[in-house]
């Protein structure tokens, strides 16, 4: 053993060795310093403060960690077993990105001798002051009374007598359904006068005025004390009957929406269909307004005549 490393010492020390020897010598030292220098700075360095995002591959346990870092992350060990068993994953595909928690801070509450506890959240609700609403503005609402009869001959019209009707229904018929001459249609805005639709077979004679004029009289229109006489001759032949319509009073009050049908009596179902079958729904120059019961003038108002004409009946209605 001796005598090997004399040998070798000998060998070294000769003078053609020399430069191989140093050279080595110098790769020795230059490995050293690398692992001193490379392993301080590696140790050196702050560990990321990103956490990783774990996603887990369906119908396997295989976990998979995606960290910040570039470095490789390995592989959990406890999905060792179903590494090769797995369903594989595109990795074009992203991985999920980890969830957001959403942090509410509470605002502290107020008041002498109150103070929150820890970890209660208070809620504070900002009340909004509900708009009043205004009641809804009363309607005018218009009651008729006439008087309405048949004038015996011979008799003299101030003293007949005459049938009253309080409070008249819309699209009431008279005298009857039966026998309809006129029909009540409504009261002129403003409370004027009342409107009734002409049906039957009649001359009129008296102070309503005609619409739309006298040569066409297809409804009259009278004011409170006025009258009309309307003489029908009878299709079976015989003396004529004269009736008398006289408008006593139209009386108004004041009603909510939902109770004017209730106080003007509704509407004569007869009368409408009296209306339908003559043909005679709607009235010249007139329409009903937003307030039932209510007449407004068409933009072309008739010339209103006194009812002196006469108007012919169709025995085909």
């Amino acid at each position: 053993m001796t005598d090997f490393l004399n040998a070798l010492k000998t060998d070294l020390s000769d003078r053609r060795l020399l430069p191989v020897v140093a050279l080595v010598a110098v790769a020795l030292l230059a490995a050293v310093a690398y692992v001193v220098i490379g392993g301080g700075s590696s140790s050196s360095t702050p560990a990321s403060t990103v956490a990783p995002v774990t996603a887990s591959v369906p119908g396997s346990k295989l976990a998979i960690s995606q960290a910040s870092t570039e470095k490789p992350v390995a592989e959990t060990t406890e999905g060792t077993s179903a590494q090769h068993g797995g369903v594989a994953r595109d990795p074009f595909v992203a991985l999920p990105s980890p969830a957001t928690k959403t942090t509410t801070t509470a605002a502290p509450a107020t008041g002498t001798g109150s103070t929150p506890s820890s970890g209660t959240t208070t809620t504070s609700k900002e009340t909004t002051p509900s708009k009043s609403t205004k009641p809804a503005k009363p309607k005018t609402v218009y009651h008729v009374a006439v008087l309405f009869g048949a004038i015996p001959l011979g008799t003299d019209p101030q003293t007949a007598v005459l049938t009253p009707y309080e409070n008249l229904k819309l699209l009431t018929p008279l005298p009857s359904a039966k026998l309809p001459l006129i029909v009540y249609r409504g009261v002129i805005a403003g409370g004027h006068s009342a409107t009734f639709t002409v049906v039957g077979e009649v001359i009129l004679r008296g102070a309503a005025s005609c619409l739309p004029n006298a040569s066409q009289c297809e409804a009259i229109d009278l004011k409170p004390g006025q009258s009309e006489q309307l003489e029908v001759l009878p299709t079976t032949g015989g003396a004529p009957v004269l009736y008398e319509l006289k408008l006593v009073t139209i009386a108004s009050s004041k009603a909510k929406t939902g109770s004017v049908k209730s106080l003007l009596g509704g509407v004569s179902k007869a009368g409408r269909e009296v209306l339908r079958s003559a043909g005679l729904v709607a009235i010249p120059y007139l329409h009903y307004s937003s307030r039932m019961g209510v007449l407004a003038f068409a933009s072309h108002h008739a010339s209103a005549a006194r009812a002196h004409g006469a108007r012919r009946f169709d025995s085909s209605r």
